[in-house]
């Protein structure tokens, strides 16, 4: 999908940009600006963008680091050379269309919004130095920190006796849907050009060929959703499912364009939410926060810095507070205000946890800035989780990000704390559920080779990149919160743009319990599925059915197919239960 090395890379000089593999090779700008800043791009500077063009996943990954490490230097030292806000901007930019190759507006629009945090950071972190940047942004190709911060969140002695869970002893299922990564476009236009040289497409241009028009419903390529289809789906899931208990909205809602601003996010957050309201008005709907959701996107400041600064995440707090507040009691407030995260007792017995996991996000700028335990929200977590344990409840926890994916998204520390109190409390913590990676996959939880618990990951809605839409219906036991199954629906785009004039058909793609031909989803299974899908050195038809449900069987990847260095990482991805693991898949 992308060259991870020189992507990661990128994350690090435009400090959080998510490109996610739109690089352009071989392309020149000129840009008539400020001279003192044309005598920066040096020679250097040049051959290391060449550099970075050619390293491959196999190169020796110190190549990247040693780069990384003069160009973060070289920021830092600019700016504390007492170079303006002018000179930085301008600076950024080059190095923008140096390393990437975009073109001028493109690289502005990002520069434009993340410019006050970059500098706020530079200025205000006396301690700054190149390798902590590296170290984060290069979790997966071990660049070093030698002055990292280590910090560990104590955990409470396991009780003596469990408290019995205090739900109704009874048989009867209920059902949670879960939407996550919609990524809406209002800029997308269909029968613009999908394969533009830009950071986001199907959002003007004309096409070089119809193939490379962007299909009515949404496209495969680098595009996100448009607004109709949304509503298409919510209308359709409405429709179908009378008997839908509650929702999970796992986390972002903007789309990848770097054309942001606090204005623009505010309205789509509103307008989205607004439609699950209209939408579902017999429902609790349960959001968490995304990456995107941000301006500049995956910017969450730590609570150090003043609410009232231009850099502060203080606005989404309180927009979210009020929008949430339909569905969530009072007493979330606080919590949701201090760094958007909070939990609800639904039912005597059933809790759910719902986390801000952006503040591990290696491509949160603000990692560099402070790191341990930002807004206190892993010891809050360990102290909900002892309460419910001590009362005997069953807790499901939401959480955008997961503790490892295939890009190392969440940093390492955090993402180790966050396994240690999952497994501490396994026997409190019924289910997980993520988002992010716009993946169908799940993930388990291993301590002494025995499964101690589950994180579902619910896919997208967003097609971004080559994927079919999504939604998932999970049937869930009322006395234990387990997951007893789930169903994927799915929307079908290279059928449904060929015949745009009508409604598109949403069906069912399969039954996990059916597919995998479980008996049930207990841990048990769930290992005894695994350890099927470790057989024959995973070169099994259980794992190729694997591959093909990630992507949710779009015709792009079942092309491309999974080889068997692939399906080792699949199965590996699962097992792994927080970034330092998965680096070793």
């Amino acid at each position: 999908m992308h060259n991870c090395i020189l992507i990661n890379f990128i994350y690090v000089l435009l400090l959080g940009a998510l490109i996610e593999g739109k690089v352009i090779a071989n392309t020149s700008f000129q840009i008539q600006t400020f001279d003192q800043t044309a005598l920066l791009i040096t020679p250097h500077l040049i051959k290391s963008a060449e550099m970075l063009k050619n390293i491959s996943p196999t190169s020796d990954p110190s190549e990247g680091c040693k780069i990384c490490e003069e160009v973060i230097g070289g920021i830092i030292s600019l700016r504390r050379s007492n170079a303006t806000r002018e000179v930085m901007m301008d600076y950024l930019l080059r190095l923008c269309v140096l390393y990437i190759g975009y073109d001028q507006e493109s690289c502005s629009q990002r520069v434009n919004i993340e410019s006050d945090a970059i500098l706020y950071i530079i200025d205000h972190k006396e301690d700054l130095r190149p390798e902590r940047f590296c170290a984060i942004y290069f979790i997966q190709y071990q660049c070093k920190d030698p002055n990292a911060d280590d910090w560990s969140i104590p955990l409470p002695p396991y009780p003596d006796n469990l408290t019995k869970a205090t739900t109704n002893n009874d048989t009867v299922s209920f059902q949670i849907l879960q939407i996550s990564d919609v990524h809406i476009d209002p800029s997308y236009t269909s029968g613009s050009n999908a394969a533009c040289s830009e950071p986001l497409c199907c959002e003007s241009g004309v096409p070089d060929s119809s193939d490379n028009a962007a299909g009515y419903w949404g496209d495969y390529g680098n595009c996100d959703m448009p607004w109709y289809t949304m509503e298409n789906m919510l209308e359709t899931i409405n429709s179908k499912n009378e008997n839908l208990d509650f929702v999970y909205f796992t986390g972002d809602i903007v789309s990848h364009s770097w054309a942001i601003s606090i204005q623009k996010t505010t309205n789509i957050i509103k307008q989205f939410l607004g439609l699950l309201r209209q939408n579902f008005p017999n429902q609790t709907v349960f959001p968490i926060l995304g990456n995107h959701e941000a301006a500049p996107n995956n910017f969450y400041s730590p609570e150090s810095v003043d609410k009232n600064s231009n850099v502060s995440s203080q606005w989404l707090f309180d927009l979210i507070a009020e929008e949430w507040s339909e569905w969530l009691p009072n007493d979330t407030l606080s919590t949701i205000r201090k760094g958007g995260f909070y939990t609800v007792l639904v039912k005597p017995g059933f809790r759910i946890v719902a986390l801000n996991s952006i503040v591990c996000y290696k491509n949160n700028l603000w990692t560099t800035f402070e790191n341990q335990d930002t807004y206190g929200q892993l010891q809050w977590l360990v102290n909900i989780l002892t309460e419910a344990e001590q009362n005997g409840e069953k807790v499901h926890i939401l959480s955008h990000i997961p503790s490892s994916d295939d890009s190392s998204s969440c940093v390492t520390v955090w993402a180790r704390e966050y396994k240690k109190i999952i497994l501490r409390f396994s026997e409190t913590i019924s289910a997980q559920f993520n988002g992010h990676t716009h993946y169908d996959e799940f993930k388990l939880y291993f301590d002494s080779n025995k499964v101690k618990s589950v994180a579902y990951n619910g896919g997208s809605f967003t097609t971004y990149i080559g994927s079919n839409p999504n939604y998932r219906i999970y049937q869930v036991d009322s006395n234990n919160l387990t997951v007893t199954d789930y169903s994927d629906y799915i929307l079908n785009l290279a059928e449904a743009n060929t015949n745009s004039s009508s409604n598109p058909i949403w069906y069912k793609l399969y039954s996990f319990k059916e597919e995998y031909d479980l008996p049930d989803l207990t841990l048990e299974s769930l290992e005894n599925l695994y350890n099927e899908m470790t057989s024959n050195d995973t070169d099994n038809k259980i794992v190729e059915k694997y591959y093909r449900y990630k992507f949710r069987d779009s015709e792009v990847h079942n092309k491309q197919g999974c080889d068997l260095k692939c399906k080792k990482k699949l199965v590996c991805m699962i097992s792994a239960g927080d970034t330092s693991q998965g680096v070793t898949c």
